[in-house]
């Protein structure tokens, strides 16, 4: 990436959009009880019901 991409006011607010409509993607999946795909170390997941919790929530 060259600097001028860096200093693009719009990709620096890239990260935190995608972390509020991955929270977003489950919620909705919390309240509609369906499933978000996910891609973990590599390995496409289907999580569903507490493992969509943060974890505090999860164990309590």
């Amino acid at each position: 990436m060259g600097k001028n991409e860096l200093d693009d006011p719009d990709r620096q607010k890239v990260s935190a959009a995608l972390v509020r409509a991955g929270q977003r993607a489950r919620e909705l999946a919390l309240q509609t009880g369906t499933g978000v795909a996910v891609r973990i170390n590599g390995e496409l997941r289907v999580l569903r019901g507490d493992d969509l919790k943060p974890k505090d929530q999860a164990e309590a």
